[in-house]
């Protein structure tokens, strides 16, 4: 699955290191993890990152950073939501990328008054003025940094940076082994200030390792994986005439599978539908990552109404494909492009 969503009724102490050493991150009251996202129209793969506390020590550049906000007052305490951090939210929310909950309640507690998790919260305060906080959840030995929130007036102080600082300087003066900042995105600049923590390590999902970040390889990037594999496909079929297109499919990640039994949904963002009929049905070739291997398929579409799609409800290069697909049957399934091409082109002949 690209996407996974779960809800314990609780999640902190071993659980919560559980989770995150799997590459797991927290959204909401929730906690998922994917393999794919699509930002502006173009599909990432997030990576997952860590950083060893043990013997960790501020490099100069990060030491400035904390010499330059000593002057304010820095609190660690259990997380609670006021006013003035609502406030801050609505002032610092517009830097958010994608879908932004309305509030910070919202976006810690799904607008809840309760959470499962064991969260605490630095604030940093200009004499009585909140203007900095941010949000990091507790398990055992691990910590993990949720949200971080400063006053755009502020902005010279690298505020949002600080609270980073101060979460890790947290965790080693309290014993904690991990500090996971969340992900940053290969070839998407925006999340890479994460890396300036230190020599962190990567999930590296396929293998279900962490190792250090130096060892990350474009090649093997879900998202790349997948546009590639399928744009060889498309060679091979252009080689035999077989008519096809390729399409984005945003419901890839939206959990509808929940809601329809035991049947089986495309998960996907991108597939091949050709484009001559075979029996009146048209085909979908998909890649399927855990198996690397190419599978060739019929499906039943079923309307549904989209809802809350935003900016990924697009793709920059692929048209976008908003039915969503219940896989029916699997006609062949092969590492090999020319096998499926040949099982086209039988099924073609049989059907004219």
């Amino acid at each position: 699955m690209f996407t996974q969503f779960h809800n314990p009724k609780s999640l902190h102490g071993e659980l919560l290191d559980f989770y995150l050493a799997n590459g797991w991150f927290r959204s909401g009251q929730y906690i998922y993890t994917t393999k794919v996202l699509n930002f502006d129209g173009k599909l990432y793969s997030p990576i997952r990152i860590r950083l060893p506390l043990e013997n960790y020590e501020f490099r100069k550049s990060l030491r400035k950073i904390w010499k330059k906000n000593q002057q304010f007052e820095t609190i660690f305490r259990q997380a609670f939501i006021s006013r003035e951090k609502e406030e801050l939210y609505q002032k610092h929310k517009l830097r958010f990328d994608g879908y932004v909950s309305q509030t910070i309640k919202d976006a810690l507690q799904d607008g809840g008054e309760t959470t499962i998790y064991n969260t605490y919260e630095v604030a940093v305060y200009d004499a009585d003025k909140l203007i900095a906080v941010s949000f990091f959840d507790l398990g055992e030995n691990s910590m993990a940094s949720i949200i971080g929130l400063f006053d755009p007036e502020y902005s010279n102080y690298s505020l949002g940076f600080y609270t980073m600082l101060a979460e890790i300087d947290f965790g080693k003066k309290n014993g904690f082994k991990y500090y996971y900042p969340g992900y940053v995105i290969p070839n998407y600049p925006k999340f890479d200030y994460k890396l300036r923590i230190g020599e962190v390590d990567f999930y590296k999902a396929k293998n279900d390792i962490w190792l250090n970040f130096n060892q990350i390889k474009k090649a093997d990037l879900p998202s790349e994986v997948i546009e590639n594999q399928l744009i060889k496909m498309t060679m091979v079929l252009k080689m035999h005439a077989i008519d096809y297109k390729i399409y984005f499919y945003p419901l890839f990640d939206k959990g509808y599978m929940n809601h329809i039994g035991e049947l089986e949904e495309l998960e996907t963002p991108l597939f091949i539908q050709l484009q001559t009929p075979i029996n009146d049905q048209k085909l979908v070739i998909d890649f399927d990552l855990q198996k690397n291997c190419f599978r060739l398929t019929q499906f039943h579409g079923f309307l549904k109404p989209i809802e809350n799609f935003y900016d990924s409800s697009t793709h920059q290069k692929y048209p976008t494909f908003k039915t969503l697909l219940i896989r029916q049957f699997k006609f062949k399934v092969s590492e090999k492009p020319e096998e499926i091409a040949m099982t086209i082109l039988k099924m073609m002949q049989m059907n004219s």
